[in-house]
């Protein structure tokens, strides 16, 4: 069921474009710090999945499944907020917007202090974090 917004035309035109903005920004940050993944665009990884079945090719299974997971966690948590606010559709958008900000906030607060690393092992946590985070802008 879709959910109608409930801000104008205009406002609704920005909030999309903000989203797209911000998820194009943290997927090429992604790309190119996390070992080539995306964490926002879930339909690159499904691709890069299929191309980490080469062992040459550099690409990582493991990410790529990790984001999805993350993605789908995201999404069963987002829905089950949805559902909840189903019938103040602008408090939805407000909620998903400030649980995007302060997810992608925690998550470069973390990052930037050394919790979160971009490299090894350690980088598959920044990778979960920031699916579960950008879910809300599929939502």
């Amino acid at each position: 069921m879709a959910v109608p917004s409930p801000l104008g035309s205009r406002q609704t035109v920005a909030a999309l474009l903000t989203l797209t903005v911000v998820t194009g920004l943290v997927d090429a940050v992604s790309y190119l710090s996390l070992g080539r993944v995306f964490v926002a665009n879930m339909t690159g990884n499904v691709v890069f999945l299929g191309f980490a079945a080469d062992p040459g090719s550099g690409l990582s299974a493991i990410a790529s499944m990790i984001a999805i997971a993350g993605f789908v966690l995201g999404a069963l948590a987002g829905g089950r907020v949805a559902h909840a606010l189903a019938d103040r559709s602008g408090r939805w958008l407000a909620t998903a917007f400030a649980g995007e900000a302060a997810l992608l906030g925690l998550v470069a607060v973390l990052a930037g202090a050394g919790v979160l690393p971009f490299a090894g092992d350690g980088r598959f946590a920044t990778i979960a974090l920031l699916a579960v985070a950008l879910v809300s802008a599929y939502t």
